[in-house]
């Protein structure tokens, strides 16, 4: 299989430089909103399995931070994909490119280099942080709040994913509360209703119907 991955500039992009031998070709198409619903999906599938499998846990953690990843980028970024949720740097060159007269700029589209969670997280609640800059007021995540998805992202994330040879033990206790929270942050960034701008009612009344679900059940 070769999956496509279209990113927020709607440039398509292939593994072209794995060399794998595939008989029949198959591919998905994705786009930023559904990646965070699906994230959503497979935290309450995961979740499920944690019941019998302590190993599960890990893979309900990684969905909710891609879940709320996924909803920041959508909420911040700009007409110009992907300038909103880029680094400085990545944003200087974006914009280069972007502005560029025909013929005269970068052949090439640079690499896009998105804001770790916490400062995604900050971003997203400061006024007028929306991608149209319709948001009077930012996404309401406390100090308090902010602090437990820092050390949700450096430790038990970035363990899960930066996973060394050797055993050890992580606490998850604390992953229901984590959860919940993720479930309000993405609500409120699909009211504030740029995020999710191009998606019908069906897909937001099933998107919301998900969280509350995720709300409910990962509290036990």
């Amino acid at each position: 299989m070769k999956p496509q991955f279209n990113q927020l500039n709607h440039l398509r992009q292939t593994p072209s430089t794995l060399d794998v031998p595939v008989d029949n070709e198959c591919w998905i198409s994705i786009d930023e909103a559904e990646d965070v619903a699906g994230s959503i999906r497979y935290a309450l599938a995961a979740l499920h399995m944690t019941a019998t499998d302590g190993l599960a846990w890990k893979w309900v953690a990684l969905a909710l931070h891609s879940a709320l990843q996924g909803a920041c980028v959508c909420h911040l970024t700009t007409t110009a994909a992907p300038v909103g949720a880029l680094t400085g740097k990545s944003t200087a060159e974006w914009l280069t490119f972007l502005q560029a007269p025909p013929g005269d700029g970068p052949l090439r589209a640079p690499k896009t280099v998105l804001l770790a969670l916490p400062e995604l997280v900050k971003a997203i609640r400061r006024p007028h942080s929306a991608g149209d800059r319709s948001n009077v007021i930012g996404i309401p995540v406390s100090d308090r709040e902010l602090a437990w998805l820092r050390r949700f992202h450096e430790t038990i994330r970035n363990q899960f994913i930066h996973f060394a040879p050797m055993g050890w033990s992580i606490e998850v206790s604390g992953i229901p509360a984590i959860g919940v929270l993720v479930a309000r942050i993405v609500g409120d960034v699909a009211d504030a209703g740029w995020a999710f701008r191009h998606k019908d009612a069906a897909w937001l009344r099933t998107l919301k119907l998900d969280l509350s679900t995720l709300a409910l059940r990962i509290r036990g």
